[in-house]
């Protein structure tokens, strides 16, 4: 087993449950089938993708009440290495329902636990502590009560000690805050970059002209930007970079951004260059499509999907 030192930060994790149904249809009760529960939220996800690639993440979250038990024990039962700190409220599910019928699919979001200072400090500590070398991936959104500039704060306190590099995947206020300080690594999706830059369906060149000022800026090292079946950019100082998904067959599209994002560290943590990391990355996040639920990327569709991703210089 290799060690990459990677330690993922989820500050509001989830049961996701996922139900293929024949049809949705108002005001009638609807049977469920091919029902699965897998532990879910954006650092917990990419622990899960990283441990299938013989990696040894360290997963950080927190727990609380009887879905916080469940979900401890979905991450354990996967052999994630993790650690969580206790909170006073449940953990939040989420839901999913695959319409056979048409393939389409509908996702609930529920809202997270509100988290008190003591209980969100926790989980700034334990990743500052943890962090000590290599990378800290923090993603996902923030439970009600953590302040805004919560990831801003695990920015400056990984700056101050030296630590790992930062890699985070929000959006809104917290990803703001964090970029004013700097990070590593940035991954918004197009609608996070869309609200990011106040600007409406913004095309591949505001994309790469927003993503080099950012990094002119030093607000990032590097900038990755998915943009769902219109493919993913890759900026830093030295390449500008984009690439389109092979097409495949969606079964599900949760887990899929967390994915391209858990090959893309790995990658660069094994020393792989930047086009080959961002090929692979492209390749996993397609390979999640494949899986129903939030099963993920599996390795042997990674494999397969690469040497289909075809990486252009751009700009």
């Amino acid at each position: 087993m290799r060690s990459e030192n990677i330690v993922t930060l989820t500050m509001n994790p989830a049961i996701d449950v996922s139900a293929s149904v024949k049809h949705m249809i108002t005001d009638h009760k609807i049977r469920c089938l091919k029902t699965r529960r897998d532990p879910g939220g954006g650092g917990i996800n990419v622990a899960r993708c990283l441990k299938r690639f013989g990696a040894d993440p360290l997963a950080i979250f927190p727990m609380g009440g009887s879905s916080g038990h469940m979900l401890e024990r979905l991450v354990a039962a996967e052999n994630v290495r993790h650690q969580s700190f206790m909170i006073e409220r449940d953990c939040r599910a989420n839901f999913t329902a695959n319409e056979m019928d048409t393939g389409a699919q509908y996702r609930f979001v529920l809202p997270g636990p509100t988290l008190g200072e003591e209980e969100w400090n926790a989980g700034l500590g334990l990743m500052t502590q943890a962090s000590s070398t290599g990378f800290a991936v923090a993603s996902g959104s923030l439970p009600r009560g953590v302040p805004h500039d919560f990831y801003a704060r695990l920015a400056r306190n990984l700056s101050v000690l030296g630590g790992a590099k930062l890699v985070l995947d929000t959006s809104g206020p917290p990803l703001k805050h964090a970029l004013d300080l700097g990070v590593y690594m940035v991954k918004p999706s197009l609608s996070e970059f869309s609200d990011l830059l106040d600007e409406k369906n913004p095309d591949h060149a505001a994309c790469l002209a927003a993503g080099r000022n950012l990094v002119v800026n030093g607000k990032a090292e590097i900038v990755a930007l998915t943009m769902g079946a219109e493919g993913a950019m890759l900026i830093s100082r030295d390449v500008a970079l984009y690439a389109k998904p092979p097409p495949v067959t969606v079964r599900g599209t949760v887990g899929a951004g967390d994915s391209f994002l858990g090959l893309l560290i790995l990658s660069i943590a094994r020393n792989m260059s930047l086009p080959d990391a961002f090929r692979r990355a492209v390749a996993a996040g397609c390979a999640a499509l494949l899986s129903p639920g939030t099963g993920l990327c599996a390795p042997s569709d990674v494999e397969q999907l690469t040497t289909q991703v075809h990486v252009q210089t751009v700009g």
